[in-house]
């Protein structure tokens, strides 16, 4: 048949990328079905932000998600990978609030909430599905008919019911309390979304005078002066003696003139500072629990846009930054400033807004997490749950081991509006799943809704339950949650550790008792190749896209599978994709090359009795690289698994294999011919099978050559170790037999002979097996290296004189040169290896003699040692002994 006019010269990846995609959803390989193993396998997509566009994390994300995937569905699993996106309130709200503003000049104020929140719809269903487009072209196997928006109405039934659980449980409560402010968002964000900064400020040491004693002062060292309108206490050490008998009297803060108490207090570090602290509850954490211990009131001074409120009117109007700059004057003015020392602090900035957040007092709603946060422990403690790598469960223990109460409100439009209702009437306060139409305790219509909204991550936590139909019995039905829940494993950034892991851990095993995955692997953080993270501001980024466009989505995935194991960082260069698109291409050549002889193929092995030793060789290693990969992909190596199979498919397959080969498909032996070719066939469809999970265009398009009865790879059985085709002593032999045609290689580019030069070789080894295995291969020797003709001996034998050599761990390889090349400058090559393999043996030997280092080092570095000092020296003695050879 005329096989090379319908094989392309060269692989198309976007043509394959688009035609395979398509005929998988046509076909419905994503769906969740029945296979041999009887189990299901569940993957939750960690839900993008509707506004976002595909960066390297979500590509890494996409890409070991799907290599899991499409790896158990092989396998035999009932899989299900649920694809989904989050409503991101604040960058939601934020990206369309800036675009009327831009357009109409109008704040959602001027809108309305009605208003704003139908144009935030209008832009969602214009823009909300652009990331998902560019997730299917990195290939992502979800079932799309499971996809979840986090504000469709089950995720909404799922955050009514959790809430209203859990406020009636009194797990949820409102409450006046200090939380970190963001003036730019004017909301409050919780702990877990401030990043500390190190800020370059000031220690301004201020003079607060007593009143029952002029002649005495306390010296206050503080980083925010301008704060000192809030302030209602000073605090001192009580066994401080500098200080302990000003407790009961009072201080006077400078420019507003307020009397505040002298408190005592053991949070006040007598080692520290001045052993005096200004006390402001309003606008400091620590503070805010002194307050609370000695029932101080609480002042605010700022606004909600983070300026000075009529409380501070000497700084009314104004930034923290330039009220600082004022206090400052007036404190000199008034001989109330002692001195201004530099001063490098951590300050907390809003992880979205980059503006620094300031401490405030505001009525917020907040979700008791400690009794949650006990079970979500002891999941991780039992290994219900389990992290890969092993060592990330001490981030999520380092938090839920010290809980704090979590802040769900947000003082936002866009999100799951809080369902607690009050009466103008009576004023009862409820919590419910319905929307009432009247206060159920005075009957009063004259109702309204909290207008916070919750934290998204509120709605996140909840992913595993509402995406499977959690609390619709209906849903939950058609959906199998009781198939599908738990989850299997939950693939995630370390950055979320906190956000997302641990939150759906406690509210997972709150509302069904069983953690939402049994196993979490978390991934490396993309960054550029100098180890930097990737930002705007330093223009470093890399759009996956762009590398799809340019080298394939094969080539991009497979870069991060081989990079991503249980490393925090993966560096990424595009010259890796690169290299790996290069790696994709020799897939494509090498089954290019094999393609017009498989018309000769059969689909059986034949009877082994006919295997060759170079087919026995190859299929045990092939088999070696099954049984690895299985391993590696079963505990999330998914950097082992690519390797494996590279190095394979480079250096075993197309290096050796293939280059066999070839003297048997041009030559003359019909049957020969035929187990060749399909042993060839056999080798790329496994070769393939192994690979798909992680590059599946390609491979998907190969199958369809391999096989033309129109069936998919995709759903093919993984393949599996084969006890049967193990064979340590061939693989062993033939590793050998590459050894020593290498070494002949190695001398002839060594010495610069020409391809074409026909060469003698004369081998040294005791291995009996090898020798007679290097003897039946001797033509395949002539074949890859253009040996004429040669002899093999024990190495009790005379060696050659004159010749260039090569010593492997066991074979010596001699080339005859006279006639060839210049003698002398092989002498001087021979001299300078001794000389340097001399050098190496110095340094090992006096390890040796150090009696110190020998004594203090462990027992296998002691053996490593011994084992380089015997090596270099057999290692000299062949030189000397090859040395000789040419004198």
């Amino acid at each position: 048949m005329d096989i090379e006019n319908n094989l392309p010269k060269t692989f198309d990846p976007k043509a394959a990328e688009d035609k395979w995609y398509a005929k998988w959803l046509e076909e419905k390989c994503f769906k969740p079905r029945p296979g041999k193993k009887k189990e299901t396998f569940t993957v939750l997509m960690p839900p993008p932000n509707v506004t976002g566009k595909l960066h390297m994390g979500h590509a890494l994300d996409a890409t070991t998600q799907d290599a899991l995937i499409r790896y158990k569905r092989m396998k035999g699993y009932e899989t299900l990978w649920i694809p989904g996106t989050d409503h991101a309130g604040i960058s939601t709200q934020a990206v369309v609030e800036k675009l009327i503003w831009k357009q109409e000049k109008k704040t959602r104020h001027d809108l309305g909430r009605d208003e704003f929140l139908r144009r935030v719809w209008e832009w969602r269903e214009q823009y909300g599905s652009e990331i998902i487009n560019q997730q299917k072209k990195m290939g992502v196997s979800c079932d799309w008919d499971y996809s979840t928006f986090t504000l469709d109405e089950i995720p909404n039934k799922a955050v009514k019911r959790f809430f209203v659980m859990l406020f009636n449980e009194g797990l949820i409560y409102q409450s006046d309390y200090i939380v970190n402010w963001d003036p730019i968002l004017q909301s409050a964000i919780s702990d877990a979304e401030v990043e500390h900064k190190d800020v370059k400020g000031h220690f301004f040491f201020v003079r607060y005078k007593v009143k029952e004693d002029p002649n005495r002062e306390l010296i206050i060292a503080t980083t925010r002066p301008e704060t000192m309108f809030a302030d209602t206490a000073v605090a001192v050490n009580p066994n401080d003696e500098r200080f302990k008998d000003l407790i009961g009297m009072t201080a006077i803060v400078p420019i507003c003139n307020r009397e505040v108490p002298i408190i005592g207090d053991e949070h006040v570090d007598i080692e520290k500072g001045t052993g005096c602290l200004k006390v402001t509850p309003g606008h400091d954490f620590n503070d805010f629990e002194i307050g609370k211990r000695h029932d101080l009131p609480i002042i605010n001074i700022l606004n909600k846009d983070g300026t000075f409120n009529t409380s501070a009117p000497e700084i009314e109007g104004l930034k923290p930054k330039d009220a600082r700059a004022e206090v400052e004057r007036v404190l000199i003015e008034l001989g109330a400033l002692i001195e201004k020392k530099d001063h490098l602090h951590p300050v907390g900035h809003g992880q979205r807004s980059d503006e620094i957040v300031e401490p405030m007092v505001s009525k917020q709603w907040f979700l008791n997490t400690t009794a949650l946060s006990e079970t979500a422990v002891q999941s991780v403690e039992s290994g219900e749950m389990s992290f890969f790598p092993k060592g990330w469960e001490n981030t999520y223990f380092a938090w839920l081991r010290n809980p704090k109460d979590w802040c769900i409100s947000r003082q936002l439009w866009w999100g799951h509006q809080i369902p607690v209702f009050y009466c103008r009437h009576c004023n009862a306060k409820w919590a419910t799943e319905e929307t009432p139409d009247h206060c159920p305790e005075c009957r009063d219509t004259d109702i309204f809704q909290d207008p916070d909204v919750l934290d998204t991550w509120f709605s996140s936590g909840l992913w595993p339950l509402s995406t499977l139909g959690w609390p619709d019995e209906e849903a939950m039905q058609t959906k199998g949650f009781d198939k599908f829940y738990p989850n299997a494993t939950l693939i995630t950034g370390f950055d979320i550790i906190f956000f997302w892991v641990a939150r759906m851990m406690m509210m997972g095993t709150k509302v069904t008792g069983k953690v939402p995955f049994r196993h979490t692997y978390i991934h490396a953080i993309v960054r550029d190749k100098q180890g930097r993270k990737m930002s705007k501001s330093l223009g470093n980024g890399i759009d996956p896209l762009d590398m799809v466009g340019q080298y394939g989505a094969d080539a991009m995935r497979f870069t991060l599978a081989a990079g991503s194991g249980y490393n925090r960082d993966l560096n990424l260069d595009p010259e890796r994709i690169e290299g790996y698109r290069n790696f994709v291409n020799k897939l494509w050549n090498a089954f290019r090359f094999v393609y017009p002889f498989l018309d000769k193929a059969t689909d059986e092995l034949p009877v082994k009795s006919e295997w060759h030793l170079h087919d026995k060789w190859i299929l045990a290693e092939l088999n070696d690289v099954a049984r690895k990969m299985n391993e590696a992909l079963d505990v999330y190596r998914f950097d082992d698994a690519s390797a494996e199979i590279y190095a394979f498919v480079y250096d075993k397959f197309c290096s050796w294999y293939i280059e066999l080969s070839k003297n048997i498909l041009y030559g003359e032996d019909e049957r020969a011919k035929v187990i060749r070719a399909t042993m060839l066939r056999y080798c790329f469809k496994k070769i393939v099978t192994l690979l798909h999970p992680i590059v599946p265009f390609i491979t998907e398009e190969i199958w369809s050559y391999l096989e033309t009865d129109g069936s998919l790879i995709a759903v093919q059985d993984y393949v599996e170790f084969d006890l049967g085709l193990e064979n340590d002593e061939v693989r062993n032999l033939m590793n050998k037999f590459i050894d020593v045609t290498t070494g002949v290689r190695n001398i002839r580019s060594s010495v610069n002979l020409r391809p074409k030069d026909e060469i003698d070789v004369r081998l040294f080894s005791d291995d009996k097996k090898l020798a007679k295995f290097i003897y039946e291969s001797r033509h395949f020797m002539k074949d890859l290296a253009n040996v004429k003709s040669g002899t093999i001996r024990n190495k009790q034998s005379a060696r050659p004189k004159k010749s260039a050599s090569f010593a492997t761990s066991h074979t010596e390889i001699f080339i005859p040169l006279e006639g060839l090349i210049d003698i002398s400058e092989q002498v001087n090559r021979i001299k300078k290896e001794i000389e340097k393999t001399q050098n190496e043996l110095k340094k090992v030997e006096a390890k040796l003699n150090n009696q110190n280092f020998m004594g203090n080092a462990p027992e296998e570095v002691r053996a490593e040692v011994h084992t380089k000092a015997t090596l270099f020296q057999e290692k000299l003695t062949s030189l000397d002994q090859i040395l000789e050879t040419f004198m």
